[in-house]
Parts: C-alpha cells; sequence; structure tokens
C-alpha cells in the first residue's frame, strides 16, 4: 500500500478522534428520515483457496451510501464501495482494485445523548480487477458501530465489521475484521 492511502486514512482517524468533542443532540431516526454518506476503511484478512497459496490481503476502501429509514430507528439502503487491494503470498505482491454494489439494513438504539450505537448487515455482488483477468464475488457481513452526531443533521460513524467474500472463478474466500469511519448527512 502506498504511503498516499496510509496517510489519508490516518488523517481520518485523527479527524473522527477530534470531533467526538463536539456534543449534539442527535434527531429522531423516524420513519421517512434519509441519511446519505461517505465512508473510509482498512482491512487486513487472510485470503484461501485449495489450489493456492494463502495471501495477506490488506485493502483500503472508499464508499458511499443512501439509506431510508422505513420505521424508527431502522435503516434500509444501497453502497457503491471501491477497494485498492494489496496481497502478498511472501514472495511476491500485487495490486489490485475491487468494485462492489451492495444492500445493507442497520438497526439503531437509543444511546441518550448525541450517541447511538447500531447493528448492520451487508449483502452485495462485486467484481476484482487483476489488470489481465477479472473475478466476481458475493461478499456478506455483519458489524457493530456507533454514531456521533455532531449537528442535528450531520454525524460520524465508526463500525466494526467481519466480513466474507467469496470468488466464483478462483474459489478464494477471503474473510477478516474490516473497520470503517464514515460521514453522514440526514434530511
Amino acid at each position: 500500500m502506498s504511503f498516499n492511502k496510509f496517510a489519508l486514512f490516518g488523517a481520518s482517524l485523527i479527524l473522527v478522534g477530534t470531533s467526538c468533542q463536539m456534543v449534539a443532540q442527535g434527531p429522531q431516526l423516524t420513519t421517512g428520515t434519509q441519511r446519505s454518506a461517505v465512508g473510509l476503511g482498512y482491512e487486513t484478512t487472510t485470503a484461501s483457496a485449495p489450489s493456492y497459496n494463502d495471501l495477506d490481503v490488506t485493502s483500503l476502501l472508499l464508499n458511499v451510501s443512501h439509506g431510508w429509514f422505513v420505521a424508527n430507528n431502522a435503516e434500509i439502503g444501497g453502497k457503491l464501495i471501491y477497494e485498492g487491494r494489496e496481497a502478498d503470498d511472501g514472495v511476491t505482491k500485487s495490486e489490485f482494485d475491487a468494485y462492489l454494489l451492495a444492500a445493507f439494513a442497520r438497526f439503531y438504539f437509543d444511546g441518550g445523548t448525541n450517541l447511538y450505537p447500531y447493528v448492520e448487515g451487508l449483502l452485495g455482488i462485486g467484481n476484482v480487477d487483476f489488470g489481465t483477468s477479472d473475478d466476481d464475488f458475493m461478499r456478506m457481513s455483519l458489524g457493530i458501530g456507533v454514531m456521533n452526531f455532531l449537528t442535528e443533521s450531520t454525524a460520524l460513524d465508526a463500525i466494526v465489521k467481519y466480513e466474507k467474500d467469496s470468488y466464483d472463478l478462483s474459489e478464494v474466500d477471503i474473510e477478516g475484521i474490516r473497520m470503517e469511519l464514515g460521514y453522514s448527512v440526514f434530511w
């Protein structure tokens, strides 16, 4: 992974850490509310397949999402995700890109302040571009997070997820823990 990618992720961590000092009462997460968001994430995992050596895979991601509250504290929506990945089999390193379209569902718990803990499930389909070939995959994830409202209509959130990607052609499975930071606007 390049230094610039790590610097961007580090700057994001600093932004979240300093903004958590701000206090604001969050909005009521009621039916009809919408949320638009951008996020950054980091993951380090191991890929395994019957015909390959295990690979250490590091990913940095950028996502955009939009969701609708279909009931109080219950949100469904979609995400577009780009991931820059680096794989290392102990001998060689390679870099490649992944793209994903996913549906998600979140349920928020009222924390009584500007903090709203939540659980999230995600199911998506994607494609990895290796440069000379590509492969399709399916992703499933489950995570827990917390939303920190900065104002009544803006918030930062952090989530930790367990994710599993299953690939079609290469029969590779990648699973691991991902951390994501996001900025949301509610309207």
